[in-house]
């Protein structure tokens, strides 16, 4: 939904206690999400869609050595094709190895999750691909 609010917190090793982070749908048709990392100045993230504006934005946090603590983020998180097509990319599922995800396993990417859960994006590719291998390898 377009005009949507998050309010969330980055983490990193310089700053475990985290950075506030706001974020704003602005537009989900082009996607584009708007963040402002602290006291930072708004920047905007565009897409093909919603999970690909977080992936840009997730980029630009690791770079700082931040991780976004949200759904999306978590190291077992992932849309498929079809939800990405449906939600336009803001729902995912939370997969578990050898177990079928259902809609009871949609999150929105958006949601808050504890920084203990989140990953960065090269761990979180690994773990899907791991969970993945394990349930139909």
């Amino acid at each position: 939904m377009a005009g949507s609010h998050f309010d969330l917190l980055a983490c990193g090793n310089d700053d475990p206690s985290g950075v506030e982070v706001t974020l704003s749908i602005v537009s989900e048709n082009p996607a584009v999400i708007i963040a402002r990392v602290g006291g930072d100045e708004e920047q905007r993230f565009p897409g093909v869609d919603l999970f690909d504006c977080l992936l840009s934005l997730r980029e630009a946090l690791e770079g700082r050595g931040l991780l976004l603590c949200c759904q999306g983020a978590r190291r077992n998180v992932s849309p498929s094709g079809m939800t990405r097509q449906m939600s336009n990319g803001r729902l995912a599922y939370f997969l578990r190895p050898e177990v079928r995800a259902s809609d009871d396993d949609l999150v929105d990417i958006f949601a808050p999750a504890d920084c203990a859960d989140v990953a960065s994006i090269a761990e979180q590719k690994a773990e899907i691909r791991k969970i993945f291998r394990t349930s139909f390898g």
